[in-house]
């Protein structure tokens, strides 16, 4: 099977699903787009995408609800929310067979080892994406700057697929990265997460009002030197100079509002189980705290609370 013949299911059509979805769909690829209560509107209007890469619009899509009744893929991308894992086996059940390539999207850490013991007949990728995306209605998708996707196995069989995946997202306009490492590549983007998503809701603020003022930078140095920490203590140490230049990519970005930020304005659930509280534990379990973290996934679980109850 060449990379182009593969055919690709994207279970959560949202600002980072609906992105590389449309880009593999506009060179070629067969894809099918879960999209839940967005399905009407996309049946009805296709799916679109706002992007200095060019504007895409795709109409009509193959669209469904998770209920549906659903075409075997290659390949399931998981683009939903960490939190909505409490119900992510059920929803990749039907869509993955023995074989089916689970390529995962998702932010945190923990997660292949979940899904390769719920799917043991299934290789395990993870799709590490460095995007600047957002969800600006149904079946419409802004794309700011950015889309690396840098490409991690969870384990051998999930490396054989590693070259026709990169050649897929490659072909499609997409910028690839090989990391042989999962641990260190998840650790790697917790460097950027666990900062600037707590940040941007802690302090009410999008990347480039927290890289101009210099107490909020401190907070995120501080923050990423922490993550660095726990990084290390798991056997997944940064390269030299790693962390100063994703604060000099941050500050050359495009404005943005990172996902928790948007997330925290709509009153929805926040991503912090597997951003937070999971790196925390993994490094407690060796008999190190990262204070500075413990203390904004307090606030952050706080916040949401409140937030999604409505408290004053």
């Amino acid at each position: 099977m060449t990379s182009q013949t593969l055919s690709f299911t994207i279970l959560g059509t949202g600002a980072l699903g609906g992105f590389y979805g449309a880009r593999l769909l506009h060179h070629g690829f067969q894809v099918r787009f879960i999209a839940h209560s967005d399905a009407d509107y996309m049946r009805q209007h296709g799916l679109r995408v706002d992007s200095p890469l060019g504007d895409l619009h795709h109409f009509p899509v193959d669209v469904y609800r998770a209920s549906d009744e659903i075409p075997q893929s290659d390949v399931v991308c998981v683009a939903l929310k960490t939190t909505q894992n409490h119900q992510l086996v059920d929803l990749l059940r039907p869509l993955v067979r023995p074989g089916t390539v689970i390529l995962n999207f998702q932010n945190g850490l923990t997660m292949e080892e979940a899904l390769s013991e719920a799917f043991p007949d299934s290789p395990v990728v993870a799709g590490l994406c460095f995007l600047c995306s957002n969800k600006l209605g149904p079946g419409h998708i802004a794309h700011l700057d950015y889309g690396l996707v840098s490409f991690a196995p969870q384990d051998a069989r999930g490396q054989a697929w590693v070259p026709r995946l990169m050649d897929a997202f490659a072909s499609s306009g997409v910028k690839v990265e090989r990391f042989p490492s999962l641990l260190k590549a998840r650790w790697r983007k917790l460097a950027w997460n666990i900062p600037f998503n707590g940040l941007s809701v802690v302090l009410d603020a999008n990347t480039d009002s927290i890289m101009r003022d210099p107490d909020a930078r401190a907070l995120a140095e501080q923050l990423m030197a922490e993550v660095a920490l726990g990084a290390a203590a798991c056997g997944a140490p940064f390269d030299a100079g790693f962390t100063a230049k994703l604060l000099e990519v941050t500050e050359a970005m495009t404005p943005y509002a990172p996902s928790m930020r948007l997330d925290y304005l709509a009153k929805r659930a926040l991503e912090i189980e597997f951003m937070y509280d999971r790196p925390l534990r993994e490094v407690a379990k060796l008999g190190v705290r990262l204070p500075a973290v413990e203390a904004i996934a307090r606030q952050l679980h706080f916040l949401d609370r409140r937030n999604r109850q409505g408290d004053t």
